[in-house]
């Protein structure tokens, strides 16, 4: 076998550890040691302790369509709420955000919706909104 082998090889197997390095650091340098984002822990706050200001916190993802959607519905009726994404946390603030969110929904599915009396709407569904809202069923669109 030449040398020029065992230099592909080594790249091969090298380039990736360098990556997962490279970007375990990078991710240490924006989430710090407690998985935080900066400039975010007032939403960590609202996270792990859903509702205590009186206002509806909406956990979601970054990629669900139907978070979206309840986040529009929200916004169009001027429904003051706080809005968690949970996957711009990691390490242990995700499992605490997460495990939080798990004690309204088990299954730690998305969008789930908590009110400060911990009523849970869980998905897009436009009549539990407009009923929890106080909201007739005309101005739901």
């Amino acid at each position: 076998m030449s040398s020029g082998f065992f230099l592909i090889m080594g790249i091969l197997v090298l380039a990736p550890v360098g990556f997962m390095l490279l970007t375990k650091y990078r991710d240490f340098k924006h989430y710090g040691h407690s998985g935080i984002p900066e400039g975010m822990e007032e939403q960590y706050q609202m996270a792990i302790a859903p509702g205590s200001d009186g206002k509806p916190l909406m956990y979601n993802l970054t990629t669900c369509r139907h978070c979206v959607r309840v986040h529009d519905f929200l916004n169009k009726h001027g429904i003051a709420h706080h809005d968690v994404t949970v996957d711009h946390f990691g390490g242990e603030a995700r499992t605490k955000v997460v495990a939080t969110l798990r004690a309204y929904n088990p299954n730690a599915s998305f969008p789930t919706l908590v009110f400060p009396d911990g009523k849970v709407i869980i998905g897009y569904k436009e009549n539990a909104l407009c009923e929890a809202f106080g909201l007739n069923v005309e101005e739901k669109d």
